[in-house]
């Protein structure tokens, strides 16, 4: 019992020894491993260890700190690559902003356009230079941040104010000669739209824009915009521009349209005028006892200044051909006139050719002006004796064959034209007029006929038409003469009136 007792505490004292031995051990061991450990964590070189775990130790403290290396340069990778991605992110978010702006820009362009195409359909539409003011006014103001507009447009020498919408001080009109303004540069009237830009009162935050109209070279006018500083934009100014030139093309288009108007206006005036003219030259007169008669008359206008008359009274013929300077309306209408005054003196006097042009000269001469003039040959023969008299106010010879003599001639007499000197004494002179004889009035439109190398018909190529056709009959005898003329000048345009008249005597 006692030795049992003894075996047991023998076993109990082993039992704690061992135990102390293995706690010593795994304290030893923990401590070592500790040891371990903490080398590992602090990357440390341990020499005093065992050589099974010291080469160990030294591969796991070789591959931790291979690690955290390549774990370092993760993380500085990882950072560059953050920063990276903040930058591409500000500017995605930047780009986004400009995007937003731009796709608002062009939304805002495309509102523009569309309302530009429909006001410039409006305007295109319209031919009231009035109206397409307003319109154009109307669409500054909602299309552009203007707050006053004036608009000036050109008429003639003067610069007028034709529309003003807001509170404008300044509407006067500006006027400068015409030659003066067949002289002016674009620079010329960029400072005049300057100046008078100056002259419309404006505030501190104002500023006023300036938008000549015109098309090509055509100046139309000028459109004065005040609009705030602040609100002077790429697009405001965009819009300002294609509104400027959709309003010159308006106002040109309206402009060319009563300019058409006008000229149809004036050429169906001229078309009556014309047809009137000819109605009044006289008729019935192609043959008068003895007297084979041709005429013809055909201005280089619609009417012209030229013009021939014949009358019957008391057996004596009166034959009358002259010319007016200049051509058109206003040669047209002096010869009217004179026509009349002379068809007038002819029939209530008993005056001679010479005497005819004195009383003419008289009353015209203090309503003539000093660049017009006539000339005129004035003529009267007597059925009865033959007798052919005739009187020169500055007019073209008279071509003169005579059969008896085989000869052809130029008969005239000294005298200036219509209007030059107001007393003025004309003279005459008088032949008998034979059988076969021609007699051919003309004006300056016959010899002085020109073609494309700009030489001149001349009175030789008449003479020369009259007498190689002598023999012909007078209506046969003009259209050798206009054949003549138009072989001469072959494409070249008539560029004055034409006018003669000739007697052929067949007793």
């Amino acid at each position: 019992m006692i030795t049992a007792f003894y075996m047991i505490i023998a076993f109990l004292i082993y039992i704690f020894f061992t135990y102390i031995y293995i706690k010593r051990i795994i304290n030893q061991y923990i401590n070592e491993e500790l040891k371990i450990i903490s080398g590992l964590k602090n990357k440390e070189k341990l020499d005093k260890l065992p050589d099974n775990i010291k080469t160990e130790y030294t591969e796991t403290l070789e591959k931790i700190i291979k690690q955290e290396n390549e774990l370092n340069n993760s993380i500085d990778e990882i950072k560059e690559y953050r920063k990276e991605l903040d930058v591409t992110y500000s500017t995605l978010v930047s780009k986004s902003s400009q995007l937003e702006y731009t796709n608002s820009l062009l939304e805002k362009r495309v509102r523009n356009l569309s309302n530009l195409n429909h006001i410039s359909r409006v305007a295109l539409s319209m031919f009231n230079i009035e109206k397409i003011v307003d319109t154009l006014a109307d669409a500054y103001f909602v299309l552009t941040a203007t707050t006053r507009i004036s608009i000036y447009l050109w008429e003639g020498e003067r610069l007028v104010n034709k529309k003003i919408k807001g509170s404008i001080d300044y509407t006067e009109s500006l006027s400068y000669p015409m030659y003066l303004l067949e002289k002016f540069t674009n620079e010329d009237y960029s400072k005049i739209y300057y100046d008078l830009s100056r002259k419309i009162t404006i505030l501190n935050d104002e500023k006023v824009i300036i938008t000549p109209l015109k098309v090509k070279e055509r100046q139309l006018g000028v459109i004065f915009l005040v609009q705030n500083k602040d609100q002077i934009l790429e697009i405001n100014s965009e819009m300002i521009s294609a509104l400027g030139i959709q309003a010159s093309i308006a106002i040109d288009n309206a402009i060319s349209y009563a300019e058409l108007l006008e000229k149809e206006r004036i050429s169906q005036e001229l078309e009556l005028a014309s047809s009137i003219q000819k109605q009044i030259l006289p008729k019935g007169f192609e043959r008068i006892k003895g007297m084979d008669i041709a005429t013809h008359f055909s201005p280089a206008k619609e009417i012209g200044g030229d013009y021939y008359d014949l009358s019957l009274k008391n057996n004596n013929l009166s034959v009358t051909i002259a010319d007016v300077s200049g051509k058109g309306v206003p040669a047209a209408f002096l010869m009217s006139l004179s026509r009349s005054m002379l068809k007038t003196i002819n029939y209530v006097s008993d005056y001679s050719p010479a005497e005819e042009l004195n009383l003419f000269n008289k009353i015209v001469y203090p309503d003539i002006t000093e660049d017009m003039f006539i000339t005129v040959m004035n003529t009267e023969y007597n059925l009865d004796t033959s007798l052919f008299t005739y009187s020169s106010a500055g007019h073209n010879p008279l071509v003169i064959y005579k059969k008896e003599n085989d000869t052809i001639e130029l008969y005239g007499t000294k005298g200036v034209a219509i209007g030059f000197i107001e007393d003025y004494n004309y003279k005459e002179n008088s032949f008998e007029v034979k059988n076969g004889d021609i007699i051919v009035f003309y004006t300056d439109g016959i010899i002085e006929s020109e073609n494309k190398n700009r030489e001149l018909f001349g009175i030789e190529r008449l003479l020369d038409v009259v007498y190689e056709n002598k023999n012909l009959s007078a209506k046969e005898l003009k259209e050798k003469i206009l054949e003549a003329i138009k072989n001469f000048r072959k494409e070249y345009e008539q560029t004055d009136d034409i006018t003669f008249v000739i007697l052929k005597s067949i007793k």
